[in-house]
């Protein structure tokens, strides 16, 4: 896994970007679960999370 905390000046926060890889397609559940027991052990729980793009919060924080 690949941990990446991001802070863009116009959005308020910090964010943590958590990725992995996986080989096959089949293997994206089991990738999935891996990664949010990652962040439930950071204390990052479902509700935190989100898919938006930083351009789009950006362009909504403006």
């Amino acid at each position: 896994m690949l941990a990446t905390l991001v802070r863009v000046p116009e959005i308020d926060g910090t964010f943590l970007e958590l990725e992995t890889l996986v080989e096959e397609e089949a293997d994206v559940p089991a990738a999935l679960e891996a990664v949010r027991g990652v962040l439930h052990r950071l204390g990052i729980e479902d509700d935190d999370l989100t898919n938006e793009l930083y351009t789009d919060a950006v362009a909504a924080a403006r």
